[in-house]
């Protein structure tokens, strides 16, 4: 009796061992056996549509994201904000979340140094987008050729005023974009090629904004001497928006003096202003300049969070475009997959 005693009880707690050990299991695993882990979680942050370039960068950024973040199991956050002090916020909160990677398009990169800086000290990867954060060495960097544009831009002048620079100067205005980095780079390339008879009398600061242009390009020949006014030749925009806002001022100018302007540049290749390069009597350059550059940034992100290690900076390359190319880069992938979405 005793024996068998023995056995019963041997076998029960048998049972209640490998009973016990397969609930731990189901705890730990779920109900499948399958481990359930946590998916990494990319933050991207950039300025809100202030106007039409960004606007089609947010939506170029959103569709890249999430295109990646379904092929690759990962989450995102996307933060738009109107100025820096809302920006910086949106980093602490990032920061304070323990997101696994950001990528920061910045208003204004001095402004967001602190909290950049926070994010690296966090050991949060940082891509920055676009406008240079000065002093600061973030994971990488991702823009444009702003200096290349510029010293472009020179170039091109140079060549399309060659015969009146050999009588003297060449008069220009300058329309900037606004007080980042952009601008500047845009600016000093410019500087750096163009002929010292290309004199820019005049510049001003629009915000990228072709209502502001206008009503600046508007005041100057309302306000400037007709013999002033007619000494001007050629007109830089940094944005093709802004170089349509110089155009509506032109166009609607019926004052004393008779306009000289032969030649506008603008940033950016953008089909509104590329329609308008066979109808307009003054000739045009722009800089391929695409909102869909961003996903680039947005890529980075995602291949960090992959545990791929990146290169400090990626300067995209910038095309001409004038009357001679137009057509040909309608049919450029540049063209095309900007225009992919709408």
């Amino acid at each position: 009796m005793k024996k068998i005693m023995f056995l019963l009880f041997s076998l029960l707690l048998l049972v209640l061992t490998v009973s016990c050990g397969g609930e731990s299991k189901g705890g730990a695993e779920g109900a499948t056996g399958a481990k359930t882990e946590k998916k990494k979680v990319l933050g991207i942050v950039m300025p809100n549509a202030t106007h039409g370039f960004l606007g089609e960068s947010i939506k170029h950024a959103e569709a890249e994201a999430k295109a990646l973040a379904e092929s690759q199991g990962f989450e995102y956050k996307f933060l738009t904000s109107s100025e820096a002090s809302e920006q910086n916020n949106q980093m602490d909160t990032l920061i304070n979340e323990k997101v696994d990677a950001i990528v920061l398009w910045p208003h204004n990169g001095d402004e967001l140094r602190s909290t950049a800086q926070a994010a690296m000290d966090a050991g949060i990867p940082l891509i920055v987008y676009d406008r240079l954060i000065n002093n600061f060495t973030p994971t990488a960097t991702v823009m444009g050729d702003n200096t290349g544009i510029g010293e472009m831009t020179g170039n091109y002048l140079n060549k399309y005023f060659e015969e009146d620079l050999k009588n003297g100067e060449v008069l220009v205005l300058e329309f900037l974009g606004d007080n980042s980095t952009v601008p500047q780079q845009r600016h000093d390339g410019y500087m750096a090629t163009a002929n010292k008879n290309l004199k820019i009398v005049q510049s001003f600061n629009t915000n990228w904004q072709r209502q502001k242009a206008q009503e600046q390009m508007e005041n100057f020949l309302n306000t400037s001497k007709p013999e002033d006014i007619e000494k001007i030749k050629a007109v830089i925009t940094q944005d093709d928006e802004v170089e349509m806002g110089v155009l509506d001022a032109i166009n609607a100018y019926k004052g004393p003096a008779k306009l000289n302007i032969k030649l506008i540049t603008g940033v950016s290749a953008r089909k509104e202003n590329l329609d308008t390069f066979e109808k307009e009597k003054i000739d045009q350059v722009t800089y391929a300049f695409s909102p869909a550059m961003v996903r680039e940034a947005v890529q980075l992100g995602a291949d960090v969070l992959a545990g791929k290690t990146l290169e400090k900076a990626y300067i995209i390359k910038t095309v001409e475009v004038d009357r001679n190319n137009v057509n040909d880069f309608k049919n450029s992938d540049i063209y095309k997959i900007r225009y992919s979405i709408q």
